[in-house]
């Protein structure tokens, strides 16, 4: 565990000191994968692992470093989870309009952290209040709405629910 925590601290102090985006991506990194302990979550292989970011760096700049938007994903998966666009959203059109959120894999992926972060300390899953805040406003949630459990946790719930409102809106445009 002292290994973990040094890479935490490192993935930490980099990215509060400010230091270059290549240098906290690269901790951010190396920090997902020790904690998964160089495994894909999804299949369990330990060949040619990669940290995966849950919800898209380019969707959520705020996320891309934090401990709770990140899981450890092998070559073939990591491929699955990238299949259709894997280019920067238009986040001015609706959620997933051009394929590339799979709101059903994030919540998916973030289940499958939920379930390993029973183990660890909870900071090793760290989401802001922010990030949180943001997932409900892509849900269509109120901000205020109120969610159990870690923050991994919270993203799960968020993502796996769908609203009424969002459930109205995908029935309209579906005719019903």
């Amino acid at each position: 565990m002292e290994d973990l925590d040094k890479t935490y601290n490192r993935l930490i102090l980099s990215c509060n000191r400010e230091r270059a985006k290549s240098t906290c991506l690269n901790n951010w990194s190396k920090f997902i994968r020790r904690r998964d302990n160089n495994t894909c979550v999804i299949c369990g292989s330990i060949e040619r692992v990669s940290a995966h970011h849950i919800v898209r760096k380019s969707l959520i700049p705020q996320a891309q470093y934090l401990p709770g938007n990140g899981i450890t994903l092998c070559k073939n998966c990591h491929k699955e989870v990238h299949e259709g666009f894997n280019g920067k959203p238009n986040t001015l059109l609706p959620m997933d309009t051009q394929g590339g959120e799979k709101i059903e894999i994030i919540a998916y992926l973030f289940g499958v952290l939920r379930n390993s972060s029973n183990e660890r300390e909870s900071k090793y899953y760290a989401l802001s209040p922010d990030v949180l805040r943001m997932f409900k406003q892509f849900q269509g949630y109120d901000i205020w709405e109120e969610f159990t459990g870690n923050d991994v946790c919270k993203a799960h719930l968020i993502w796996q629910g769908a609203p009424r409102q969002v459930v109205n809106a995908i029935l309209r445009a579906n005719g019903f």
